[in-house]
């Protein structure tokens, strides 16, 4: 059986997230949308995944525990992690290799980190949304060491993909997917030679808004690179 997910949300420890994107609020709202899973995946940061862990568990949610690693590159790159505790490793890894940039939140808005009620338990001083000190290999294989599947994001974006940072999908590291925001836009960028077939295609609604959870829903099954991730879930 196939299940609705959404691969890509962003709550409000992301400072571009809106601060109704609480644990509580996305876990509520993905049920009435009728999700069977979510991929909580805020920038460079975990902290936020036992509150929504526990929201998820209230609301009969299954979650896929992960972050958005923003590389020495510029590139974006989800990494989806098979418990909450190896996310939260890989995430205080990496906020030292964060450039010492203050979130002002008067800019930026504000990096909370809630509980599961929402409760504000505290606030990350380092920019989230800042390139850490990991390439794009260092992350993948970081990321695969902690039993994870990293997934270059929105490779048809024109910023903070690896298509419009390298030109081209590198031979190494090796992916086995690819996150697209418009799953059409696949073929062309085969045709023009800017990356292979074969990769095993995603999406996720990027949502950093509670209307926006949802837009683009995937379906998962034991086919899926990231069946091993859901399956024990």
């Amino acid at each position: 059986m196939a299940l609705r997910c959404d691969l890509h949300l962003h709550s409000c420890l992301s400072p571009c997230g809106d601060g109704q994107m609480t644990p509580a609020n996305i876990a509520g709202f993905a049920k009435l949308a009728g999700l069977d899973l979510i991929a909580l995946t805020d920038h460079n940061s975990a902290e936020n995944l036992p509150a929504i862990q526990r929201a998820c568990d209230a609301y009969g949610l299954r979650l896929l525990p992960g972050l958005e690693l923003n590389t020495a590159e510029e590139i974006h790159l989800l990494c989806y992690l098979p418990t909450v505790e190896a996310a939260l490793t890989l995430s205080r890894e990496v906020y030292p290799l964060l450039p010492n940039v203050r979130c002002d939140e008067a800019v930026f808005g504000s990096q909370q980190i809630l509980d599961e009620e929402d409760h504000e338990l505290g606030r990350l001083d380092k920019l989230l949304v800042s390139g850490c000190a990991l390439s794009l290999s260092e992350a993948a294989d970081r990321c695969r060491a902690l039993g994870g599947v990293p997934v270059p994001a929105h490779i048809d974006r024109e910023s903070y993909s690896v298509l419009s940072v390298l030109g081209l999908m590198p031979d190494t590291p090796a992916f086995e997917a690819v996150e697209l925001r418009d799953l059409a836009r696949f073929d062309p960028l085969v045709a023009a030679g800017r990356i292979a077939p074969g990769y095993q295609l995603l999406t996720g609604s990027d949502a950093h808004y509670l209307e926006d959870i949802a837009a683009r829903v995937q379906l998962l099954d034991e086919t899926s690179v990231l069946w091993p991730l859901i399956a024990g879930r």
